[in-house]
């Protein structure tokens, strides 16, 4: 073997360990992908709504006599809080399970003067409200559910967000069910809001019920997109060690070559 060929067979062989030591350091960079982000802490208004519907007279048949019977028309109204929610950037997705995963958001209410919290709408399991694809998402509670809450009333809410996907199992008949609610990130409570059940509609703040603990910070989530990993200061020092050693037992073994012949 010529001595210019032992030289070039020596950097060949330098130039594959410097190469595979460097994309070594790649792959370990790319495997670290950032997870899911977590919710900002939501941002709601509330609104006392009653609902006005005109219902028409009818007429039915006396069985006994067969004379017609008219019913008096009259005016049946509904009382609703509409919960209007800030919607958050976030992308929806379907995992490789087929879970779709959303921001959804958990509402909690109770009487201002009270001490328990109640979650909306009462279920046997956690029922959440899916964030919807526009700017806000609109939360109707009817108050026909709880005669008990009546003009004058105040109410306390909070709201959580919350990424993640429900659970379903499917039952002999094929239908599928919700079996439970699985929770990835999680904001925590926002601050209290009250409103009174009257004609105003301007909730306002409730420093009764404020936690005590400051809230939570807002971070916008956004998905995290993919960029080239960048070598880091310590790989470009481990390659030039490298570098500067294969390139030194390079030229050894051309002194030695040198003197041996």
């Amino acid at each position: 073997m010529s001595l210019l060929s032992a030289f070039l067979a020596v950097i060949l062989i330098g130039g594959l360990v410097l190469a595979s030591a460097m994309r070594f350091g790649t792959v370990q960079a790319s495997t670290d992908v950032s997870g899911i982000p977590k919710p900002s802490v939501p941002e709601f208004t509330l609104k006392f709504v009653i609902d006005f519907r005109d219902v028409a007279p009818t007429t039915t048949i006396d069985p006994y006599t067969g004379k017609n019977i008219t019913h008096p028309g009259y005016v049946l109204y509904y009382r609703t809080i509409e919960i209007k929610v800030r919607n958050q950037p976030f992308s929806p997705y379907t995992d490789a399970n087929g879970n779709y995963i959303n921001v959804y958001y958990n509402v909690s209410f109770k009487g201002h003067y009270g001490d328990t919290w109640s979650h909306y709408p009462d279920s046997t399991y956690m029922d959440l409200f899916n964030a919807s694809d526009s700017e806000y998402t609109v939360i109707p509670m009817s108050l026909g559910n709880y005669p008990s809450i009546r003009d004058g009333d105040q109410l306390d809410f909070r709201l959580e967000a919350l990424i993640g996907h429900y659970n379903y199992n499917r039952s002999p008949s094929g239908t599928d069910y919700i079996t439970g609610f699985s929770v990835y990130e999680t904001s925590g409570w926002s601050n209290t809001q009250t409103i009174t059940i009257s004609e105003s509609q301007t909730p306002t703040p409730s420093p009764a019920t404020t936690p005590t603990q400051p809230p939570s910070p807002v971070i916008t989530p956004t998905p995290t997109p993919y960029q080239e990993p960048q070598q880091t200061e310590q790989e470009i020092i481990i390659g030039a060690a490298i570098a500067a050693a294969v390139i030194g037992a390079g030229l050894g073994l051309l002194i030695y070559l040198i003197k041996r012949k």
